[in-house]
């Protein structure tokens, strides 16, 4: 043995200690983290993700480092109302009813599309589609989906 060292330092010695963590505090799953939060935080710098989320940028380095926090609350708060913030909402309907000539008003803007005259009077369902455009339905059976497009 080694003068002033322990046996379990001595060479040959078991190592009976316990193995260095290789890992920072918290779990290393990627499985609990929202896939898209993680792709837009990849694609963002730090500085920007951190100012967009209202997050430090330490917590941030951290998010697109792989670590996910044990309590994520703050986190997924902060993703949701940037989601909120930002996003478009496509899937809400609202009722609107058929003018003279066929025109449907929404969004301060007149609408109209083919088909539409047969229905003056009545109420339709209009969506926003993806691209921009409305998309009416009718209320009565059998319902009929007419695309709209803004007049001048």
């Amino acid at each position: 043995m080694h003068r002033g060292r322990r046996a379990d330092w001595a060479p040959g010695a078991a190592d009976v200690r316990p193995a260095a963590r290789t890992c920072l505090n918290g779990p290393q799953s990627e499985a609990a983290a929202p896939p898209d939060l993680l792709a837009w935080l990849r694609a963002q710098s730090v500085a920007d993700a951190a100012q967009a989320l209202g997050l430090s940028r330490r917590t941030v380095y951290r998010l697109q480092g792989g670590y996910w926090p044990a309590d994520a609350r703050k986190v997924a708060t902060a993703w949701a109302a940037y989601r909120g913030r930002t996003g478009r909402v496509e899937s809400s309907w609202f009722l609107r009813r058929v003018r003279a000539g066929g025109v449907v008003l929404h969004a301060g803007r007149s609408w109209s599309g083919v088909g539409l005259q047969q229905h003056v009077g009545e109420l339709v369902a209009v969506a926003r589609m993806p691209d921009g455009a409305l998309l009416a339905q009718t209320l009565e059976l059998p319902a009929q989906r007419l695309p709209l497009e803004a007049l001048p």
